[in-house]
Order: C-alpha cells, then sequence, then structure tokens
C-alpha cells in the first residue's frame, strides 16, 4: 500500500486575523515536531512507500524529511503550483493505479487508526465526529462519501486542539508513540541537561526537554511542555501551556493555556496573542536602552591576559606558522548601538570558526583562547561573553536575538562552548546566550571557569 500526503496545505497558527507565525504541523509533543509523529506512526502501519506533495514551505520540509532514508522508505515529491488542486494532481500521477486503495492523509490531524483498518474504504473522524480527511480509498472514490469510523486523535488544527493533544500524549494516551526524554516519575519526563532545583514543584504530567533551566519555587504542570533550552525565573507558575524551544520567561508569571515562542504569548482561551516587551523574553534582559559601547575588562584581567599572552607566545607563533590560511571574517563587533538600523563591522582574522573545533576544549583553547587573548588585553573582549558574530550569522539572526546580540559582552569563551559535545543549533544557542545574560555575574564566571578547567582535564 502507498501513503500520500497532503502537505500542501500548511498554515501557521491564527488568531483574531493575526499570525502566531509558527508552522501548525512543527508544533512540540513531548520533544518531537507533530509532524514526526505522523510520519513514524505510518511508517510503523508498515505502509514503505510515501508520495508527499509540497506547496507553501516547500524547502523546510523537504529539508525535515530529507530522501527517506531517516524513516526507511521509499518517498517521492511531488511540488505543486499556487491554485494546482491535489486531486487533480492526483488523477495524473496515479493514473495507472486507479483501482488500488492508497492511504491518504495531511498534517493537522493524526487520527489512531490499526493495521486492521487499512483493509477497508473509509473514512476516519475524531470522537467528536470531526473529518480528518484521513481515508483509506481508491484514486476514483477519493472525493465519493465513505463509511465514516470515529478513532481517538491528535490534531493541530487551532491552539487549544494542540493543547489538548499535549495532555493527550502526557497523560499516556499517545497510542506508544516514541517519544523522547527520561521518565523521572509517573508523568514527569525530562531531556539530558536539564536542571530542576528541590524547591521547584512539577504536578505531572510534565516533559521538560533538554538543557531546561527551572527558578526557584517554581510550580510547573500538569500538562505542560517545555521545549529545549527553555529558561523558567524563579517563583512562576505555568500551567497546561505550551513553551516551545528558545523561550525564557521572567519571574513571578502565571501562564495557565498558552503557547509561548520567545516574546510571542498566544492565549488559547481567549484566542489573542500578545507580544511581551517588558517582563520576559529577549526584550527584558537589557529593558534599559542606555548603555555603553565600551568593554568593561577589569585591570586584573588585562594583566593576567598579558601574563598568559606572554606564556603562550611559542605556541601563537608556532599556529601562525604552520597555519597558512587564517581565515578572515566580517564581524559584528559588541556592546553596540545600531543608527539607522546599521550595525558597524570590523574584520577578524581567526584560525578556525567555532563550528570546526565544536566538541573538544583542548582544539578550542588552542585554536581561540590563545590566539585571541590580545583582545582581553586591549579591552575589547573579556575570559567569558558571547564569542563575536560575523555579519551574516549576524544577519540569519531573528530580531530579538539580534537585540540580545548587540547588547551583549564579547568573550573568548561561551557558555555553549562548555556544555555542547556538537555546536548547538540556532534555538539551542540562543536558549544558552539568552541563559548567559541572566545568569552573568563574577560568581557565575567563576563557575564557568571551573566547569571549563574540569572538562579540560576529565572530559565530564
Amino acid at each position: 500500500m502507498k501513503a500520500v500526503f497532503d502537505f500542501t496545505g500548511l498554515t501557521n497558527l491564527e488568531v483574531q486575523d493575526e499570525s502566531f507565525t509558527y508552522s501548525a504541523c512543527f508544533l512540540p509533543l513531548m520533544g518531537k515536531p507533530f509532524i514526526q509523529h505522523i510520519l513514524e506512526y505510518i511508517e510503523r502501519l508498515g505502509i514503505r512507500k510515501w508520495d508527499i506533495y509540497l506547496s507553501r514551505y516547500a524547502d523546510e520540509m523537504e529539508q525535515f524529511i530529507g530522501d527517506g532514508e531517516r524513516w526507511g522508505v521509499e518517498l517521492t515529491y511531488h511540488l505543486l503550483k499556487k491554485g494546482t488542486g491535489v486531486v487533480s494532481r492526483l488523477n495524473h500521477d496515479l493514473s495507472n493505479m486507479k483501482s488500488e486503495p492508497f492511504l491518504y492523509c495531511n498534517e493537522r490531524f493524526l487520527p489512531f487508526i490499526i493495521q486492521e483498518d487499512l483493509a477497508l474504504e473509509q473514512s476516519f473522524a475524531t470522537s467528536s465526529g470531526q473529518d480528518t480527511r484521513w481515508k483509506i480509498c481508491t484514486l476514483a472514490a477519493l472525493e465519493a462519501e465513505l463509511p465514516s469510523k470515529q478513532v481517538e486523535t491528535l490534531t493541530v488544527i487551532s491552539a487549544s486542539d494542540y493543547l489538548e493533544s499535549v495532555e493527550k500524549v502526557l497523560s499516556g494516551k499517545g497510542k506508544d508513540l516514541v517519544v523522547f526524554g527520561k521518565e523521572l516519575r509517573d508523568g514527569v519526563f525530562t531531556g539530558p541537561g536539564t536542571k530542576i532545583p528541590v524547591s521547584c514543584t512539577l504536578v505531572a504530567p510534565v516533559f521538560l526537554g533538554s538543557q531546561v533551566r527551572i527558578g526557584e519555587s517554581s510550580i510547573i504542570g500538569p500538562n505542560v511542555e517545555i521545549g529545549n533550552g527553555c529558561i523558567i525565573g524563579n517563583n512562576s507558575f505555568i500551567k497546561d501551556s505550551s513553551i516551545l524551544a528558545g523561550s525564557y520567561l521572567g519571574k513571578n508569571l502565571d501562564v495557565n493555556g498558552c503557547i509561548v515562542r520567545q516574546n510571542s504569548i498566544l492565549n488559547a482561551r481567549l484566542g489573542a496573542v500578545y507580544r511581551a516587551t517588558d517582563e520576559m523574553l529577549a526584550t527584558a534582559v537589557e529593558s534599559s536602552e542606555d548603555f555603553s559601547d565600551e568593554v568593561p575588562v577589569s585591570l586584573g584581567s588585562r594583566i593576567l591576559a598579558l601574563v598568559l599572552l606572554l606564556l603562550t607566545l611559542p605556541i601563537w607563533l608556532l599556529l601562525t606558522l604552520f597555519s597558512r590560511n587564517k581565515i578572515r571574517q566580517t564581524v559584528v563587533p559588541i556592546p553596540q548601538h545600531i543608527s539607522s538600523g546599521k550595525v558597524r563591522t570590523q574584520d577578524l582574522k581567526t584560525f578556525k570558526t567555532r563550528s570546526q573545533t565544536s566538541g573538544n576544549l583542548w582544539k578550542h583553547l588552542l585554536w581561540h583562547v590563545i590566539p585571541n587573548l590580545y583582545l582581553v588585553v586591549l579591552k575589547r573582549a573579556r575570559f567569558f561573553g558571547i564569542p563575536f558574530k560575523s555579519l551574516e550569522e549576524y544577519e540569519h539572526l531573528s530580531p530579538d536575538w539580534q537585540k540580545l546580540y548587540v547588547r551583549s559582552m564579547p568573550g573568548l569563551i561561551a557558555e555553549a562552548d562548555i556544555l555542547y559535545d556538537e555546536y548547538p543549533d540556532d534555538q539551542m544557542l540562543f536558549a544558552c546566550e539568552m541563559y548567559y545574560r541572566v545568569m552573568e555575574s563574577r560568581s557565575y564566571n567563576a563557575a564557568l571557569l571551573g566547569k571549563y578547567i574540569r572538562r579540560l582535564f576529565t572530559g565530564a
């Protein structure tokens, strides 16, 4: 049997004519995008031939799904022009199999059908009778009225439907979906690197992704999913909500029935989107517009950097001698004020990029710290902070991330260098830099120094 995926209607969650700017099919359920659960579920039904029809966001979808090797299937992509109907295209593409049944499905629903359902021509509806537009049929019967079977269904058709699906999966009604995370106790799942203080209360069911930071005395749950790299401030209460990866919530917040994506909060009950500016997320890390363009480097740090520079001068000379191809980057120096929407840039030579040395702190020490000690001496960087980003990397950042970056302090060693064995993706890197901005202090930098040295010599 073949599966035909109608992925031509990819849309964002819409509320009161305002878009949440997040593709509904990529909303997470226990650490995985909703669409990934769909693909895995169909693969487990034993359907190994897939025809995928795309229109909007075709490049992003094809990049996510890949060539089929990830799923162990044989797949074919079909790109439809705007205004072209899937049914008419199917009549052309599947003309040689008019009498053969296939599974017709979409990205907005996941009805829990079973192997026996594949033997009958029928359509599938939710337990409340809503048509999912999933069906088993032949090409000739694709638009015909078929017997309908009501089944348990997950859906992201609306914000409230999505949060209800989160509750179902967290409560164990996910029909054996493959999920991420380790179950610490009944109904409490966490990913690697997540920090939960003793004073925090987790009310099952709850899912916490990897590298999540929970503040003191916060209450999380029930029915809460928190994505990778999120930061929750002290004394906050989160219930019946989903916090998408890379988001930061400040202190003393009450979040109930919401989907949070950085500074956008979608209240499912009110059907409205709120743009936060002062109390949470990137825009609140530095609320003051008055900041200096100078890098505050203490005299002690400059003297220490000068001593280390003199001690490691032979290493620097060897690196220069044997590294013929230095990389010249146009970077955006920080901190800086942005005038007329344009940022200042400067040329900086480096031996290797951070992604080339990720996962090995000795390489990081050799290729990033030692050659750049002069930046600390010249008060252009500190030992700990945010790495310089190239102009291309800066332009790739979201507006909130750009605001965060230009107000940050540059450093030779970043928290991401210590935390991750591989260079993190954009969401994790944003969360990591956000977390450092929140936690930055002398004591925290001292703790990072201890971690850096410990990882250098023990790998732990």
